[in-house]
């Protein structure tokens, strides 16, 4: 996965303000995001608007906790 980088070491680039704009979400849900340890990635996607495409790693099956 190369050029892929933690939601932690894109925001040490840019900074939450901006990385929240182009995920399309507020500042404090990016910094909750982070301390909420959830891994989440940032691609380079040209595709995208922001060029960048922002996803998440879940584990499947008996790893999930129940609601």
């Amino acid at each position: 996965m190369s050029g892929h980088l933690t939601l932690k070491e894109f925001v040490a680039k840019h900074n939450q303000y901006a990385v929240a704009e182009m995920m399309g979400v507020s500042q404090g849900a990016v910094s909750q995001m982070i301390r909420a340890n959830r891994d989440i990635r940032v691609a380079p996607d040209q595709r995208m608007e922001c060029g960048y495409r922002f996803y998440e790693i879940r584990p499947l099956g008996k790893n999930i906790k129940a609601a």
